[in-house]
């Protein structure tokens, strides 16, 4: 059985998956990656550089925040010994010191870590990334969300820490909606120099990002439009490119080990 397992979702990312591959079949022994129905070469894509993965059809046919946590916690059940993490496509998982935050969790007895977050906010955006490159090297610009005003900065889907995510050992994360926290017992809370995750929510700030960022609107379940549920990804360009104008302006360069 792996030690470590990652999860993840998508829909048409072809754009950032060989960065999000290329960086997380370093860190894990096995990969869920599962398909909302991809147009574009995203299947490919994984099926090239990450071979030994599960590539799996979803078994929603839109995107639905409740049934999307319940689908990949079914996925997690597969691997009851294994540490697992469950990712987006533009979150990337950076752990200097993942052995001693698995070893200290040992020793403590706790089932899972909650990962500091990060929203990186490409401040040089006419600077396009290398894709052969590690973008987690090449844009390292962003702001910790602790140190956010979130109410100052007034941005839908921006209200609270939602990067946290859970590094555990149990059966499931047993996940509140959007997977933001969890029910689970003996939670610890990892440092910086031990794991965080990257979220890529502004970076790169290229054409070709932003496109993706604009089709994710049609992927929402009614249920979602019409109880609130991913609302931030209601937005035309204009209203994209304020919110990266804000926070640009607030973003520094975030070391490996801050």
């Amino acid at each position: 059985m792996p030690k470590r397992v990652v999860i993840s979702h998508f829909y048409n990312e072809a754009y950032m998956l060989p960065w999000w591959l290329r960086h997380h079949r370093e860190i894990f022994d096995h990969g869920v990656l599962i398909d909302y129905h991809s147009t574009d070469a995203s299947v490919d894509i994984c099926r090239e550089l990450v071979p030994g993965w599960e590539v799996v059809s979803s078994e929603n046919a839109t995107f639905a925040a409740l049934l999307c946590d319940f689908e990949v916690m079914k996925h997690e059940q597969r691997f009851p010994d294994a540490w697992k993490l469950v990712l987006n496509t533009t979150e990337f998982f950076v752990a200097p010191g993942l052995a001693k935050m698995e070893r200290v969790m040992l020793q403590h007895d706790l089932i899972g870590a909650r990962l500091p977050g990060a929203v990186m906010v490409d401040t040089d955006p006419d600077n396009p990334p290398d894709p052969a490159v590690s973008l987690v090297a090449q844009k390292s610009t962003g702001i910790w969300e602790d140190e956010i005003d979130f109410k100052g900065l007034a941005i839908p889907g921006l209200t609270f820490p939602t990067r946290n995510r859970l590094y555990h050992r149990y059966a499931i994360g047993a996940y509140t909606p959007g997977r933001h926290s969890s029910h689970l017992p003996r939670q610890g809370n990892a440092s910086r120099d031990m794991g965080s995750i990257r979220w890529y929510g502004f970076s790169p700030w290229s054409t070709a990002f932003k496109a993706r960022k604009l089709q994710i609107g049609s992927k929402r379940d009614s249920f979602d439009i019409k109880n609130g549920f991913g609302a931030q990804h209601q937005a035309d360009i204009a209203e994209l490119d304020g919110r990266w104008s804000k926070l640009a302006a607030l973003s520094g360069v975030l070391p490996i080990a801050a």
